[in-house]
């Protein structure tokens, strides 16, 4: 039988049964002969295949020459050139004995063709490796003698970020196993990571371990922040680890210390999924790309770990420079920040249970709380703790947080001042003094115990003593009173103010009544502007519903106006006209102030370009205007320009693009 292939793809193969194989792509040609299909069957075969790219990563050109000298021996012959590769691997296999013979010869072996075959795990390599290795022996016992030997290899590890460079030294297989003298892997600030020692076996499936890691300053993550990223920053160590046992338990004991060098992030994976943009979502990609879909499993390679047991006993210092962050909602930003310093004792028994003993102390921090646009950074007080007793995540919590704000304390303590009070000492009260707003979370990791208080700092030169005994009394009653306390806490961080206990009476401050109505009028602008939507066709409302207090006249006066903006498209939508004013609702007309203006706002904007990146503008602008106690009209032309990049430098580079491709198209017009 002859079968006879010319520029057959392999991916014709791969798309069928990708979900459980290498994605890989080339063309084979060759023949293929099977001889004596009913009796002993012996073959020859001699393929090609060029351009092979596996797993995105290009390899080169593979020429397999295999054919039987005898019947139950096969002599093969394979090599692989191309992309700077040279490679060749011949030798005898018998298939009675499942035995070989193989000399494998690498003159030169790039990194880039090895990063494929690692399904990815590693990327951004360089570098090439070379050696020559005898393995003989069975597939159930084979003998390995030889070295590898690594030359400038750099290579970047996917999971974690990180980049190491500089590799020139050697593995040795040896008739005992894998030996490593002194092997150095570099970070990119120099920083050395050293292995030394042996893995022991005799057969390639059963391993002892004999291995001193060391390390100092070495940089285990060093990546910049990106959005599918759970592991960003910078995480430096001090290691000095010994690795003994076998497969069967493997030892680790020694110390580890997180270096002062240490900035380093840990974003919590959210429990739910949520809308993160609308746009963005479907990405189209170039098929002949060499870059192929990273989401391709592997799963005929994924293999149950022989490992059965760990015996992990680790001693961990944290230096008090080192910064950790653990980001808690990336939606919305929240986020704790934390430098303190810590001796630990971390552990691993052979049944699997994981210990964690020590005190983690904080030498600062902070806490930031983001709801909605509102955002309050916590600062953490020094001396909180973390402890550890046994379970990691058993662990206690003593942590104080504290959001630092002024406010006057009039209004909490307006109904003890009673009606008798002078206006002098009133405006005592009214002054702003410094409060904390803390935060004590104690008790479980899990399941901490959260509470509040406020207090007011002891030294405070700017109010009489009268004054801070009176808010110090009035908040030592409030903390017998949880649910007030919680209100004046919730007041604090959203108002920056306190609320009285009658809250619709007057104040000198911002009244109650204001404040709810400049809250009620962001809602009402929302809604009106969601009901306009689909009002009117082709015309959009636009809707701002706006609630002041107005002191220009020399006394308080309330201020209600509603904004109203009607914008109508042009020409395919390169010309949009846009009208509008300001109409009021509450309080008197100003001074000079005109009230009869149907349209007092006029924009006209026009496309330069289809895509809308020039703009050019024209408008008339009718407002009041409080210094000049009277109505102005501002006439202008602007020129717009609108770029969308997400670093600084694209600006520049997507012009450079475009000059090279209108360099390139000139070239090949000639």
């Amino acid at each position: 039988l002859n079968v006879t292939l010319k520029d057959f793809k392999i991916e014709t193969i791969t798309e069928l049964i990708k979900k459980d194989s290498l994605l890989a792509k080339g063309n084979i040609n060759g023949t293929v002969q099977l001889r004596d299909l009913s009796k002993s069957m012996t073959f020859t075969s001699d393929l090609n295949i060029s351009d092979l790219v596996v797993y995105g990563s290009p390899v080169g050109n593979l020429a397999l020459k295999v054919k039987n000298v005898s019947p139950k021996v096969l002599q093969a012959d394979i090599n692989l050139t191309g992309n700077n590769n040279d490679l060749k691997l011949f030798g005898t296999y018998n298939t009675d004995a499942s035995s070989f013979d193989m000399n494998l010869n690498m003159n030169h072996l790039e990194m880039k063709s090895v990063q494929g075959f690692s399904l990815n795990s590693i990327e951004n390599t360089e570098g090439y490796l070379s050696g020559n290795l005898k393995i003989t022996g069975t597939t159930s016992s084979p003998q390995v003698l030889g070295k590898v030997k690594f030359n400038d290899v750099g290579l970047g590890i996917t999971q974690l970020g990180s980049k190491f460079k500089n590799i020139n030294d050697e593995i040795k297989f040896t008739t005992q196993g894998i030996n490593f003298n002194q092997f150095k892997i570099k970070d990119e600030s120099g920083n050395a990571f050293k292995i030394d020692g042996d893995i022991l076996t005799q057969t390639y499936k059963d391993f002892k371990f004999n291995l001193d890691l060391n390390a100092k300053g070495f940089k285990v993550v060093d990546s910049e922040q990106k959005d599918d990223k759970i592991l960003y920053g910078v995480l430096a160590i001090d290691a000095d680890l010994q690795v003994r046992g076998d497969m069967n338990l493997p030892k680790v004991n020694g110390q580890l210390a997180v270096t002062d060098k240490t900035d380093f992030t840990f974003v919590l994976p959210q429990s739910s999924p949520a809308l993160q943009a609308r746009e963005g979502i479907v990405e189209f990609i170039d098929q002949d790309q060499v870059a192929l879909n990273k989401t391709i499993k592997a799963d005929s390679l994924t293999n149950q770990s022989a490992i059965k047991g760990l015996d992990v006993n680790v001693n961990i210092d944290v230096n008090k420079e080192a910064k950790l962050s653990i980001v808690i909602d990336k939606a919305n930003g929240d986020f704790i920040k934390l430098q303190g310093e810590a001796q630990l004792t971390g552990g691993i028994d052979p049944s699997g249970k994981t210990t964690l003993v020590g005190v983690y102390t904080v030498e600062k921090g902070a806490y930031e709380l983001s709801v909605s646009l509102l955002k309050r950074k916590f600062e953490i007080e020094k001396g909180s703790t973390i402890t550890w007793t046994g379970e990691p995540t058993a662990a206690r919590l003593d942590i104080t947080a504290n959001y630092k704000t002024k406010a006057s304390p009039y209004d909490l303590v307006a109904q003890q001042l009673g009606a008798q009070a002078s206006n002098s000492e009133l405006n005592q009260y009214k002054q702003q003094i410094p409060f904390n707003t803390l935060l004590i979370l104690k008790g479980e990791l899990m399941k901490p115990d959260i509470t509040f208080n406020i207090t007011t700092n002891e030294n405070n030169s700017s109010v009489s003593s009268e004054v801070l005994d009176n808010t110090k009394a009035k908040l030592d009653q409030l903390r017998r009173d949880e649910s007030e306390l919680n209100k004046q806490v919730f007041a604090l961080l959203l108002l920056n103010r306190f609320i009285g206990e009658d809250p619709f009476a007057s104040s000198g401050g911002l009244s109650t009544s204001t404040l709810v109505k400049q809250s009620v009028s962001k809602i009402l602008s929302q809604q009106l502007n969601n009901l306009a939507s689909d009002l009117i066709g082709g015309v959009q409302l636009n809707f701002d519903l706006q609630s002041t207090e107005d002191y220009s006249t020399g006394t308080k006066n309330d201020r209600t106006d509603l904004n109203i903006g009607l914008s109508k498209n042009f020409l395919n939508d390169r010309l949009k006209v846009t009208v509008g004013n300001s109409f009021g609702i509450e309080g008197n007309a100003r001074k000079n102030e005109k009230t009869s203006n149907i349209a007092g706002d006029l924009t006209v904007d026009y496309a330069l370009s289809k895509d809308g990146r020039y703009m050019l503008r024209a408008y008339r602008k009718n407002e009041y205007q409080v210094a000049l106690q009277g109505q102005i009209v501002e006439t202008g032309v602007g020129f717009i320009i609108t770029l969308d990049y997400n670093k600084f430098r694209e600006i520049f580079e997507k012009s450079n693009k475009k000059r090279d491709q209108k360099n390139k198209e000139k070239k090949s017009s000639k």
